[in-house]
């Protein structure tokens, strides 16, 4: 041993994702691009989008009206899309903006709609039972242990049959989901009033196609079709960041710059 101190190696800076996204390349220049679908300018339609329409107008039985009928659950629109060529500029990524059902409801301020939305995301069964129990939420199974205690030690339990035993726990338990996890419907979901409480909509949503039929009728994208540009580079002044953005449109996969922007 020679007494010396080892030495220091020297510590790797790792770069952070704002220096690698100010790497990137984007047509032979610096900048990330981010396009905008010619989507997101369209109305939002039962027909094209029905758990979409159903967050943005609120109405939750009409989303679980759809559920019955097995209408598939969009997992969600793409907007926009993120893509550069890389740091070199030779390994291309796009990394895609989507908004789901449950985005579009707490945009449109629809809280209970975004829960119920939530919950069809989930598959979780509108109709409880002992089969299906597990595929309720975590909350849900906990307050059932604890209704189950309270229920097991009531002397009146305890005096039923078996048979008797069974039906009242079903009975409650089902009520408690309806109560608790799906408190946002109206107690006409659980009627099966649907013309009354889906309104005006009802007619229509009948006609909605079911998850076999949609996947048959999907329509393809069109790498065709226009779609609005930006080019966006970041670079340090005045120890504040700022972004440099090149506005153009693009058709297809060419982009055409119409001009500078803005710092």
């Amino acid at each position: 041993m020679s007494g010396q101190e080892p030495a220091e190696r020297p510590s790797l800076q790792q770069p952070s994702v704002l220096e690698l996204c100010m790497s990137q390349q984007s047509h032979h220049q610096n900048g990330i691009r981010l396009s905008f679908n010619p989507e997101i300018t369209e109305a939002i339609t039962l027909e094209k989008l029905p758990y979409h329409y159903c967050a943005v107008t609120g109405n939750v039985n009409l989303a679980a009206f759809l559920y019955t009928q097995k209408v598939p659950f969009s997992k969600g629109i793409t907007i926009a899309n993120f893509a550069a060529d890389g740091k070199e500029g030779t390994t291309p990524w796009k990394k895609p903006v989507t908004l789901s059902p449950i985005d579009i409801a707490d945009m449109a301020g629809h809280r209970p709609a975004a829960l119920v939305l939530a919950l069809i995301g989930a598959q979780v069964p509108l109709h409880w039972t002992r089969d299906n129990h597990r595929l309720y939420p975590r909350s849900f199974k906990s307050q059932v242990k604890t209704l189950m205690k309270v229920v097991t030690t009531s002397p009146f339990f305890a005096s039923l049959p078996g048979p008797a035993r069974m039906l009242l726990v079903d009975t409650l338990v089902s009520s408690l989901a309806q109560e608790t996890v799906w408190s946002p419907l109206s107690t006409q979901v659980w009627k099966e009033q649907w013309e009354q409480c889906v309104g005006d909509d009802y007619e229509e949503a009948q006609q909605m196609p079911d998850a076999q039929e949609s996947d048959a009728k999907a329509p393809s994208d069109n790498p065709n079709m226009a779609s609005y540009q930006f080019q966006i580079r970041a670079r340090p002044s005045n120890s504040r960041w700022r972004s440099n953005l090149l506005l153009g449109l693009a058709v297809g996969k060419k982009p055409i710059v119409s001009g500078m922007s803005q710092v």
